[in-house]
């Protein structure tokens, strides 16, 4: 059973030249195995690019996920479901194997790579030896180990000669990117030579074709190297003392300097090393002439936001899911059955794969695990976008919720920095006063509203992008719906909650009463102790669920009313100066009669006549 406290985020883009732009499919479970098995296979050079985030604590925080993470985390569970005994040891086996066929079908991507604006992709028979080297520096760079014999022997079968020295190769390559990334890790350890040759595999994958999070991991090893190489090195250590900060020209200049001779090498060509070091020097004569930039004014202060904390931006639609189940019992209760339903079915479709022979048709066996496992990632996907944008709604809520103390402490600001002033003693002078305070006021509530604005915006974009057909008012209608309706929280959602209760707790005092008295019914088996903990049992689920509704259905309801109101949303023209003070003062009319006991007499009567109708319409009650 996974570990349901730590959350799996895997989110992909589009590399491909005609493709680039909008996002990819996405991930979120709690499983390593399948998470990782998405990894390898949605990965591709020529398609999409993934990004992996992890997080221990149910989604609410989170932190970068890089692929070696992931594979060991992978590694760890099927270690530990071994344990369970030799069926799941089998089960294991199966996964372990389905696993390495997975990576080396990831890495016979990188071994023949095709251009992905080639006219005419054209992958080669057999690798060449320097694709076999470039396949093994980019299996280290992501998943930090050397490939394993179950993985070569899954790649050397695609190809129609012995790859022997290509194994080889590619094994060489593995360790020489692992030496690489344990300078990175501790680059004062490295000699001179070492850093450089370092730092030209990592610029190699970092420029080259690799995208998304290993190009990422290919820049980062290069900057723990260049940072450390540019302060020892006797050339650009002067540099770097007379300019420290990585921005400056004068810096980055050295920064090339570095790359540059990382190619060249440190006993190349003489030639060569002195051009480099004439063009650094050239560079930094250049910078060192130009006169300092003159400081910005408008960067010297930054205004407080006008609503603390908004306008808020999710980090992404999958962390934005995670944190609606955290809000919405039901949510969680769902996406996890949802989750554990195709960790089963992924198991399913590799050991029915597993049992196929490769020169006969799909079994129905394995037909039929195909579709239950497409079918509930589907599932899951969809799940996991409605999530996503009702999450988006309630961050919107939020800020609509906060931007009503925001005005009023805004009104109470404008009223300090008013009294703050002389008392005004002619007509003029009051004028003026209040002419001051309504700008205050002015001012503020148009931050408070482009604050909204922009909130409301963010929103907006949320709901286009996760349900594309919401443009048109039946659409609209189809995915409040599909939010509502379809996660189970509709008008008779309550209804059928009690009703379960209900229907439970006889069970459960039948069943009670039948174990006490021993009695048993024809045709039937004596009731056991176990009949009667699962009786219990499904009333504590009830029970529970109605519980759920009471904290996930409010929370729905206010996120769909805050998405429907930023979807007809038009910007307001500005108040006038004489409308908006009325307003203020109205606002704290209303403010001081609800600090005031209700004693108005025709409530007391309304409120008597709906406690009375009450009553009336409960069983074996009446009213008084």
């Amino acid at each position: 059973m996974p570990d349901t406290d730590r959350l799996y985020a895997l989110s992909s883009t589009y590399t491909h030249p005609w493709l680039s732009g909008p996002d990819g499919p996405g991930l979120l479970i709690h499983d390593p195995v399948v998470a990782m098995r998405w990894y390898l296979t949605t990965e591709r050079e020529e398609n999409l690019a993934v990004t992996g985030h992890v997080s221990d604590d149910h989604g609410a925080t989170w932190r970068p996920l890089e692929p070696r993470a992931l594979m060991a985390d992978a590694e760890h569970a099927l270690a530990a479901q071994a344990d369970d005994g030799p069926q799941a040891r089998q089960s294991v086996g199966i996964l372990r194997d389905a696993l390495a066929a997975e990576a080396a079908d990831w890495l016979d991507h990188r071994l023949r790579y095709v251009q992905p604006d080639d006219p005419t992709p054209y992958r080669p028979e057999e690798p060449a030896p320097d694709a076999w080297q470039r396949g093994g520096h980019i299996w280290a760079l992501a998943l930090g180990t050397l490939p394993d014999e179950q993985v070569l022997t899954h790649l050397t079968a695609r190809f129609t000669a012995p790859q022997a020295e290509g194994a080889v190769l590619l094994r060489t390559g593995a360790a020489e990117m692992l030496d690489a990334l344990t300078l990175a890790e501790n680059p004062a350890h490295g000699e001179e030579a070492q850093l450089l040759a370092a730092l030209a595999l990592f610029h190699r994958l970092s420029f080259g074709f690799e995208t998304g999070q290993l190009h990422t991991l290919a820049e980062d090893a290069q900057r723990a190297v260049l940072d450390h190489l540019i302060t020892v090195h006797p050339v650009t250590a002067r540099v770097v003392e007379a300019h420290p900060a990585p921005g400056h020209a004068a810096n980055q200049a050295a920064r090339a300097y570095l790359r540059r001779l990382s190619f060249i090498g440190a006993d190349g060509e003489q030639r060569l090393l002195d051009d480099a070091a004439a063009a650094l020097a050239e560079a930094v004569t250049a910078v060192e002439q130009q006169p300092d930039p003159a400081p910005d004014p408008s960067a010297q202060g930054v205004q407080a936001p006008a609503i603390p904390g908004y306008p808020k931006c999710l980090e992404g639609d999958l962390q934005a899911a995670a944190q609606w189940r955290l809000i919405s019992p039901v949510a969680r209760r769902a996406a996890e059955q949802t989750m554990d339903r195709l960790i089963s079915a992924a198991s399913a479709l590799a050991e029915a794969t597993a049992a196929a022979d490769v020169q006969q048709p799909p079994s129905p066996q394995r037909d039929a695990a195909l579709l239950s496992h497409h079918s509930l990632h589907q599932e899951l996907e969809e799940l996991t976008a409605r999530y996503a944008l009702l999450m988006h709604a309630s961050v919107l809520a939020d800020a609509e919720a906060a931007a009503e103390p925001a005005q009023h402490a805004a009104v109470v600001a404008a009223a300090q920095a008013t009294e703050a002033q002389p008392r005004p003693s002619t007509a003029a002078e009051m004028r003026a006063a209040e002419d001051a305070f309504m700008a205050h006021v002015t001012q503020a509530e148009d931050r408070i509203a482009e604050a909204l604005s922009e909130q409301r915006r963010i929103t907006r974009e949320a709901l286009h992008r996760i349900f594309p057909y919401a443009v048109t008012s039946t659409g609209r209608h189809t995915v409040r719906r599909n939010l509502l309706e379809n996660s189970g929280l509709g008008l008779d959602a309550y209804t059928q909650a009690s009703r379960a209760i209900g229907e439970s707790a006889g069970k459960l005092q039948s069943v009670e009463a039948a174990y006490r008295s021993g009695a048993v019914s024809f045709g039937r088996p004596p009731v056991s102790h176990d009949d009667v903990k699962q009786a219990r049992a499904a009333l504590q689920r009830a029970e529970t669920r109605f519980a759920d509704l009471g904290i996930s259905r409010p929370n729905t309801i206010r996120a769909l009313k805050a998405l429907d109101a930023a979807a007809h949303h038009a910007p307001s023209d500005s108040e006038a100066p004489a409308a908006r003070a009325a307003r203020i003062a109205a606002q704290s009319r209303e403010r001081s009669k609800a600090a005031a006991p209700r004693t108005d007499p025709a409530v007391k009567q309304v409120r008597h006549a709906h406690h009375s109708s009450a009553q009336a319409h409960q069983p074996g009650l009446r009213p008084t």
